[in-house]
């Protein structure tokens, strides 16, 4: 014998109201029990089902309720990083040096996305002259591709060899590789972002927005060692 569903015996009783009052005593007889109905009976023996049905109900709505409303509030949270990734380009294209560039990334992006900390990180081994003086962090290559492997991007808890520099301030982090269409250094370079919270950076929040954060970053900077170094070669 199949399964009875729920829904469609609650749609039968509801139709025909008077069936457990015709059918009570049998349905005891045979050790029917009713542990989630209201135990009280009427006078004439039937058992209540109604708040049952309107407790379902009620549930149902509200679940519906909620769904709707987290909807909106992805919606709305996506609308407004996208406005912040707008706000951040302004300001990446703005800059004139590498200054200007390292008070961006380091000071001005953290606000813009409400973020912990914000950074360079730069293989030690193809790192530019001056690039720690401009705020850059710089990292053997090789403990740098531990930290993400062939991921672009990664997204969680801090590692533990991220968590002993003094610059990282985050309950959850992303790090993202800069294009790597662009040119050496900026090819092998990460964007490392802090969260304030455990759940800011997690694989379902913004993933597109941070890739098209890093590709502005790498573009700009790439623009401006370019301008700096004009006589020299990247690599």
């Amino acid at each position: 014998m199949s399964k009875i569903d729920e829904t469609r015996l609650i749609e039968y009783l509801a139709s025909h109201p008077d069936f457990l009052t015709h059918h009570a005593d049998e349905l005891v007889k045979r050790g029917v029990q009713f542990p989630a109905l209201v135990p009280a009976r009427t006078g004439a023996n039937i058992i209540d089902i109604t708040s049952k049905i309107t407790d379902k109900a009620r549930q149902e709505a509200r679940d519906a309720l909620q769904a709707n409303q987290s909807l909106l509030t992805v919606a709305a949270e996506n609308m407004l990083h996208w406005q912040d990734l707008h706000f951040a380009t302004l300001g990446l294209l703005a800059c004139h040096d590498l200054a200007g560039f390292s008070q961006m990334v380091n000071e001005e992006l953290p606000l813009i996305f409400g973020l912990s900390s914000c950074f360079i990180l730069m293989p030690q081994e193809v790192a530019f002259p001056t690039a720690e003086s401009h705020g850059f962090i710089t990292m053997p290559q090789a403990e740098m591709n531990a930290l993400i492997g062939d991921d672009v991007i990664y997204m969680g808890k801090p590692p533990q060899s991220l968590q002993e520099i003094s610059a990282i301030d985050a309950e959850s982090i992303a790090i993202l590789r800069l294009p790597d269409q662009l040119p050496s250094p900026i090819s092998q370079t990460f964007l490392i972002l802090g969260g304030k919270q455990a759940d800011s950076f997690t694989n379902d929040k913004g993933k597109s927005i941070l890739l098209h954060l890093s590709e502005m970053v790498g573009v700009s900077l790439l623009s401006l060692l370019e301008a700096t170094y004009q006589n020299r070669a990247l690599t």
